[in-house]
């Protein structure tokens, strides 16, 4: 068994800790914890778990992709919510929100969309979940904004005697 020296902030050789007490498999810390060797087991402190945990989530609801079956599960513990309570927000089954976490079924993306919003608005969120999903809604906003104001313009096509279609002048294309 190696002997950590005890070291405030990092690990004695500047690496990385794996960070695998989350259940997620990728994650790593630079700092913020301290090793041990407590009745003869190597032991990892970290420091401020908590907001270690709501800078995790947050990133797992601001990443572009499909949320992992861990991830899932990494954001339902993480606000406290049985597979039940999840799921009846969702408005599924526990065995649907099961079914995610196993990976033998994906979270389609009105699911995965709400979710992430559940994780925002959750209270251990706060307050940078707020900040985050104000800035989300205001996104939003502004793109049905735009697109009420940059609809295109109908396109009329006319059918010639050659049997060909033409696209209509816009000037000449009725309201």
């Amino acid at each position: 068994m190696t002997q950590f020296q005890k070291i405030d902030g990092g690990a004695p050789d500047g690496a990385p800790l794996h960070y695998t007490a989350c259940g997620l498999d990728d994650v790593y810390l630079m700092n913020g914890f301290k090793r041990d060797v407590i009745d003869g087991e190597d032991v990892v402190m970290v420091d401020d778990m908590d907001n270690l945990w709501k800078a995790i989530g947050l990133h797992l609801v601001a990443k572009k992709k499909v949320l992992l079956p861990k991830e899932i599960r990494f954001l339902r513990e993480h606000m406290e919510y049985t597979q039940a309570e999840l799921g009846a927000k969702l408005r599924v089954s526990d065995q649907t929100v099961a079914r995610w976490e196993k990976g033998t079924a994906q979270a389609d993306g009105p699911a995965d969309f709400a979710l992430r919003v559940l994780f925002l608005a959750s209270k251990r969120a706060q307050p940078e979940g707020g900040e985050l999903l104000g800035k989300i809604i205001k996104m939003l906003e502004d793109m049905i904004e735009r697109d009420e104001l940059d609809r295109p313009a109908p396109v009329i096509f006319r059918h010639n005697n050659r049997r060909k279609w033409n696209e209509e002048p816009r000037q000449l294309a009725c309201a």
